[in-house]
């Protein structure tokens, strides 16, 4: 039981991780090629994608929200060495 508890948290750290260091995905409508065939099958034309208004690149599920967390936790790291460092100050 406890082997599946890790192993769930490894593969939760490697998922946070890479939303991390990947934020955006191809379009799911497009596939990345920004573009996508409009019109009849004689007369097919390509249109920007109206899914990723041809930037080809979507925004990853829980990605906001892991960006979110790492900002909030490093601006509390750096509220308490703040401190730490006027505490050290006022002692002088």
């Amino acid at each position: 039981m406890v082997n599946v508890v890790l192993i769930g948290f490894a593969v939760a750290a490697v998922w946070l991780a890479s939303l991390w260091l990947r934020p955006f995905g191809a379009c799911r409508r497009c596939h990345g090629t920004r573009m996508v065939m409009r019109g009849t099958k004689r007369k097919p034309r390509p249109v920007q994608c109206p899914a990723c208004k041809g930037a080809g690149r979507r925004q990853r599920p829980g990605s906001k929200v892991a960006h979110r967390i790492v900002r909030k936790v490093r601006a509390e790291l750096d509220r308490q060495r703040k401190n730490r460092q006027r505490v050290i100050e006022e002692d002088q």
